[in-house]
């Protein structure tokens, strides 16, 4: 068993009894009961104790994987099943010194993803456990390290899907994210080009170029390894230092073998700057052997000893014999690494299970959904069509009468003394509702909202601007030639026009702020005295002499107290209405109807690929909703009765103002005034603390949207600096067989010397490179 190279370990799971949990569940929302599905949840529970059993104590085998495919196939038909949240699944984090957790999600997606790992961990342990000393070992050991990649690429692409989706809520642990799972895909990419290099170099056939390509590309996996590495705070420091010299080891192993290439081309300058390389890169590697296997460091010593001695040897012959100039790293000619490996996804991840091989008479619950979505759209059509337009018909009474001054002029009239019953209710609504302090903590969040908006427009900007400026610098680096994509401007024009608007939008929702600000400072006054309470009020509303009414006024007083009182009765009868409306609705549940439908029409409801087809309960939603019919008659019937109280009120409040002026005085007038002054404060109350409410969800609104917006950015950035990296790759690539091409056709122009010296006659007591030992 190789004791150089890193398994993944394996993840721990807190046991639980998913049978148990399941039953649960059939009980509380499919409304079946659960002993018909008894096999099926005592297979699932044995199952999921059989796979939690798995440990790192134990011997990785195929059989352990069998029995975690069979699991994450009937995790699959459970997740199409069930509530996507209906158990909470709890892993420890294992990656790192000591087991962080449990960390709990009740999310199938998140079981899957564990499960996907454990298989990936597994695949790793494989490789480890097969010989390095026979080629069929290598072979199967770099196909599982090569597998073990795919596990933890499916599952990076699984969560790119789930954090990219706006209506997914997830946030996975960060063993599970982009950093921690790329290092991993690395890593194992970077073990199984190791093991092809192990099989190039126990063949005596291999030329050294190959060789020092190989060992290049191993290299480049363990530096991207190392990169994620630091980016994630799961990996532990000695697997950091352990890639870190893996890296180092196998730059120096590549230059190692280009100074062999070097020597026999006779370039002896250029064989010396390789030997220098791979020495220094061999320093840099033991700066890190703290923590590391003492396997890897043998290896790298055993290099360090060769280089070493034929760095020594070389410069000393270049020196005396060759006098060869020894070119800078930058002027030699680059090793181009050679990949032989990828991440390999087994198929038996993308196998569809068949639904019927668990929990087959299962109410599906897709009909679950489609009654609580149903369920939902009918609560929005009785707010929008009923209850919004009751709202609106209270706030167009309560308008009109405050533009006529009522009933503050007929209460200044007839109670001269008394505070009206109106405004002490009023007062008592708004000290109960939080009055002033309602609003200040509103506006507080609403600021505190809109902050973390124009940050998050600051960032999506960012993003932006970082790659202007990234590709602006390797335009200028490279040449508008060579550097032939698109810029910024044309590849981010969508996202750029979103972030506009969301500027827009932002500007618009801080001028509202700010009206609202202003209205609410100018009844905050009002707003104090009715804190007060009865004493404030009374201090606050003068008291007027008592004026004998003449007849005529007197009547029209009268009437208008009545027209007064019918208003009032029939916003009493309408908030009867709409308690009944509540109770009917709530009543009628449309789910048994749906229940039946599928009953009766199973086969009809399902497209010929098994997809569910909504057309047929559309039918009965509509039947459904037709309930309600007699309640929309209702709001015409009511606003009817408030057009003819409106219009009766208008004529008898023009007849008491004509009236009204002649026997006025200034105190009538002053009390009238507050009276007035208290009622307008009190429609504007309730109108801002509605203006704040819908602020508080446009805010909220916009920072979901908006982190979707920002998702889209990072990605942008990450694609066009994955573009750039291999623009830049592809244009040193054809740089360098330019470069060779050049130099081909100069030396078939020029007559070669023949040296001195042949390095092969030279005798001594170095270590000689067609010697079967190696350790490069």
């Amino acid at each position: 068993m190789s004791n150089n190279l890193l398994n993944v370990p394996l993840k721990q799971s807190k046991p639980i009894n998913l049978g148990q949990e399941l039953t649960e569940v059939i009980k509380s929302q499919f409304f079946q009961p659960a002993s018909n599905f008894e096999n099926d949840l005592q297979q699932l529970t044995n199952l999921r104790d059989s796979i939690t059993e798995i440990s790192n104590g134990s011997i990785a085998t195929t059989t352990s994987i069998d029995q975690l495919f069979e699991y994450y196939s009937l995790l699959k038909i459970i997740d199409s099943k069930f509530p996507k949240d209906s158990i909470e699944f709890s892993w420890y984090i294992t990656l790192y010194n000591s087991p962080i957790g449990p960390i709990g999600m009740r999310s199938f997606k998140y079981e899957e993803l564990n499960i996907i790992f454990q298989i990936g961990a597994i695949y790793s342990q494989l490789a480890l456990s097969e010989s390095r000393h026979l080629d069929e070992g290598l072979k199967k050991s770099c196909q599982y390290f090569q597998i073990s990649a795919g596990c933890f690429q499916l599952i990076k692409t699984l969560v790119t899907q789930i954090n990219s989706n706006p209506n997914s809520h997830i946030e996975f642990p960060g063993d599970l994210q982009n950093s921690t799972t790329l290092c991993l895909i690395e890593l194992m990419l970077a073990q199984a080009q190791e093991t092809i290099w192990q099989k190039a170099i126990n063949s005596e056939t291999t030329k050294d170029s190959i060789i020092a390509r190989l060992s290049l590309q191993t290299s480049q996996y363990y530096e991207e390894a190392l990169k994620y590495a630091k980016l994630s705070d799961y990996i532990k420091l000695e697997w950091i230092n352990h890639i870190t010299v893996k890296y180092y080891h196998f730059l120096a192993a590549a230059h190692y073998r280009s100074s062999i290439v070097a020597l026999d081309s006779f370039q002896y300058g250029e064989q010396v700057a390789h030997l220098r390389i791979a020495s220094n890169a061999i320093n840099q590697a033991l700066k890190y052997k703290k923590y590391v296997n003492n396997f890897v460091i043998e290896d790298l010593l055993g290099l360090f000893e060769i280089v070493k001695t034929k760095l020594r040897t070389s410069e000393k012959d270049n020196d005396l014999i060759y006098l060869k100039l020894v070119p800078k790293e930058n002027d030699l000619k680059p090793i181009i690494g050679v990949s032989m490996v990828k991440p390999i996804e087994l198929e038996k991840f993308q196998e569809v299970p068949s639904n019927d091989k668990l929990f087959k008479d299962l109410l599906p619950y897709v009909i679950i959904h489609f009654a609580q979505a149903m369920r939902e759209r009918q609560d929005d059509y009785i707010k929008d069509k009923i209850f919004e337009p009751i709202q609106a018909l209270d706030h167009i009474i309560t308008k009109f009468l405050n533009e006529r001054n009522l009933p503050a002029s007929i209460d200044a009239l007839q109670q001269p003394e008394n505070i009206p019953d109106a405004i002490i209710n009023h007062s008592r609504e708004i000290m109960n509702s939080g009055g002033i302090k309602i609003i200040e903590n509103l506006l507080k969040d609403i600021a505190r909202l809109s902050s973390q908006c124009n940050h998050l427009v600051s960032e999506c900007q960012n993003r932006i601007d970082m790659d202007r400026h990234e590709d602006q610098m390797l335009r200028e680096k490279q040449g508008t030639s060579r550097w032939n994509r698109a810029n910024t401007e044309k590849s981010a024009s969508v996202l750029i026009a979103k972030i506009k608007r969301m500027n827009e939008y932002l500007e618009q929702a801080k001028n509202g702020d700010d009206v609202i600000i202003n209205r609410f400072y100018e009844i905050r006054g009002v707003l104090e005295v009715y804190m007060g309470g009865f004493a404030s009020l009374n201090k606050y509303i003068p008291n007027s002499n008592y004026i004998k009414l003449d007849k005529n006024i007197a009547i029209i007083v009268t009437d208008l107290r009545d027209l007064l009182s019918q208003i009032t009765s029939l916003r009493t009868n309408r908030q009867k209405f709409l308690q009944s409306i509540e109770i009917k609705s709530r009543d009628n549940n449309i789910l048994p109807k749906l229940i039946d439908e599928y009953k009766r029409n199973k086969k009809q409801l399902y497209d010929d690929q098994g997809n569910f087809k909504p057309t047929k309960f559309e039918l009965i939603y509509e039947d459904h909703i037709k309930l309600f019919n007699p309640e929309l008659s209702y709001i015409n019937t009511t606003k009817q009765d408030q057009q003819s109280l409106e219009s009766q009120i208008d004529s008898t409040n023009k007849n008491f103002v004509q009236e009204y002026t002649t026997n006025i005085n200034s105190t009538l007038r002053k009390r009238q005034d507050s009276l007035q002054n208290l009622d307008t404060a009190y429609i504007k109350y309730n109108e801002i603390i509605t203006n704040l409410d819908e602020g508080l969800k446009f805010y909220n609104d916009f920072i979901s949207k908006g982190h979707n917006v920002l998702n889209e950015c990072q990605e942008f950035l990450n694609k066009r600096r994955i573009e750039s990296r291999d623009l830049e790759i592809e244009i040193q690539r054809n740089y360098q067989l330019q470069q060779e091409e050049q130099q081909i056709a100069s030396n078939n122009n020029l007559t070669q010397s023949v040296p001195l010296v042949s390095p092969r006659s030279q005798k001594s007591n170095v270590w000689d490179p067609n010697s079967n030992i190696k350790f490069g």
